[in-house]
């Protein structure tokens, strides 16, 4: 075959271009493969070094080369976790995971940044997944332990802790000190203080020890912050524009007086509440008022009351069985009784945020005969209510209570259903001086004819309240307070006004 010198220049030409070919192929294209582990390596070489910032780029690199390694996408979730990034951190670990082959070390890595992040949900759901995988060492039952003290499971939690200590005796002084603060929060306070002084004694010189150290430091100040005994006593004057409640409008023959009266009011105020072990509380309180008027000496006022509050935390929920007895007398000679109970579930809703629900019946009987039968205003209570209430600032609180009342009265003239609506809030003016404010609606539907007026009575009670509180020195505050009610009823003897000015101080102990 005879070629031409066009046909030898494109022979020649397709050789060169192959031989090209291979030499890419053998020596350069292989560069390219192992690219990405170069960048990795450095990486890692840079991450030994606590260069971070640089170890992210370098790490960041060999996944763009590199994108199905899991031992890169490890090492990027360690690096974004020192740099504080562990929402990124987290996507990392869960990455190296899920691919093929995993990345074993990421699940108590990933573990512990979902703890970080407070996502306790997540954390004990990846605790579970770990078990399956074989893990039982004892980073695992710290990292378990952690997660179940932040959810205040303090008797989970310490298990968990003896069982990393138990699988790893490096462990031991860092799950002791985490059993220690369980107890504390048991209010288990003798043993959380033996724990953390065998911390102490056991390696006085080791990064712990002041830890320990401070803790129990908090323990003694809290303890001796708290009093299981308390009493307090007070003393005011007031001033009343309506003591007898004298109706708004005239009733016809009739002449009221006596309505507007000043007076000494003393009150009392005792407890106990002892520091109980565990979850279970406990408190009982005694407190005595008076009201001594000036002149309008029938309507002088004493009221004693004794209550039992026992009472179950949950951790997240607080369930408590108030028992209250009141007893009341009225110028002297004794008035009425009240007897009640009062299961309460209060519920953390969010930081600050509490949810309430109670239920309560109570027994209330007049000591003085009624004149008429219809008049009789001994009764059966039953009660129910929701409550909100919302601590915010250093001393700060907003609260709301919708309550329904049934006063089921031996006397049909009394028998009514009640809807009380209730909002107080407190707000911090001052570093010592607080502003109180409350309004009430209470709305009462009374379910039978009136013996004497032949129809149904209803009515609604408006009151307000604006006070402020002066703390004068420790334990010795000053209270200033002006309530007004008006009450609007479809019978006029029951109509009202009244305005009352309080000045008083009271002295705690």
């Amino acid at each position: 075959m005879n070629l031409t010198v066009k046909n030898l220049r494109f022979l020649l030409s397709f050789l060169i271009s192959f031989s090209f070919l291979l030499f890419f192929h053998g020596l350069i294209y292989p560069l390219f493969l192992y690219a990405g582990e170069n960048w990795f390596q450095k990486g890692v070489n840079e991450y030994n070094l606590e260069n971070y910032e640089e170890a992210l780029e370098l790490f960041n690199q060999a996944r763009r080369e590199e994108s199905d390694s899991s031992e890169i996408a490890y090492y990027l979730g360690l690096t974004y976790r020192q740099t504080g990034n562990f929402q990124e951190a987290a996507q990392r670990f869960m990455e190296a995971i899920q691919k093929n082959p995993f990345a074993k070390e990421a699940f108590l890595e990933l573990i512990e940044t979902l703890y970080d992040l407070n996502d306790l949900k997540s954390a004990k759901d990846w605790l579970i997944k770990a078990e399956k995988q074989g893990f039982s060492s004892g980073r695992l039952f710290f990292l378990e332990g952690m997660v179940l003290l932040k959810e205040d499971h303090n008797q989970e939690a310490i298990k968990a802790f003896q069982k990393a200590k138990a699988k790893d005796q490096f462990l031991k002084s860092s799950a002791d000190f985490q059993i220690a603060v369980a107890y504390a929060k048991d209010r288990k306070f003798k043993r959380s203080r033996e724990l953390l002084q065998a911390i102490i004694q056991g390696d006085p010189d080791s990064a712990l020890s002041p830890l320990a150290r401070e803790y129990e430091a908090d323990i003694e100040r809290n303890l001796e912050k708290y009093k299981q005994w308390g009493a307090s006593v007070g003393v005011a004057y007031q001033y009343d524009d309506n003591v007898v409640l004298k109706p708004t409008g005239v009733i016809p023959g009739v002449v009221i007086t006596g309505d507007r009266d000043s007076s000494i009011i003393t009150s009392l105020r005792a407890y106990y509440n002892p520091l109980l072990e565990g979850n279970w509380f406990f408190s009982n309180q005694y407190t005595l008022y008076a009201n001594s008027y000036f002149n309008t000496t029938t309507h002088n006022l004493l009221n004693q009351t004794f209550s039992l509050n026992p009472g179950y935390n949950f951790g997240k929920s607080a369930l408590t069985l108030p028992v209250t007895y009141s007893h009341v007398w009225l110028s002297g000679t004794q008035y009425l009784g009240v007897m009640s109970a009062r299961p309460s579930l209060s519920i953390n809703l969010l930081p600050n945020h509490l949810g309430h629900i109670s239920v309560g019946y109570a027994r209330r009987w007049m000591v003085q005969p009624a004149l008429f039968s219809d008049e009789d205003r001994d009764a059966h209570i039953f009660i129910g209510s929701l409550g909100y209430s919302h601590s915010f600032w250093e001393k700060g609180s907003l609260n709301l209570v919708y309550e329904f009342t049934w006063d089921l009265t031996d006397g049909k003239n009394w028998e009514n259903n009640g809807h009380r609506f209730n909002l107080n809030l407190m707000i911090p003016i001052r570093d010592k001086v607080s502003l109180s404010l409350s309004g009430e609606l209470f709305y009462q539907d009374y379910t039978r004819t009136h013996s004497i007026f032949g129809i149904k009575r209803n009515e609604k009670t408006y009151s307000g309240t604006i006070g402020l509180i002066w703390e004068l020195w420790k334990d010795v505050t000053l209270n200033l307070q002006y309530y007004r009610a008006k009450a609007d009823s479809n019978l006029f003897i029951y109509d009202y006004e009244r305005n009352v000015f309080t000045l008083g101080i009271q002295f705690s102990f």
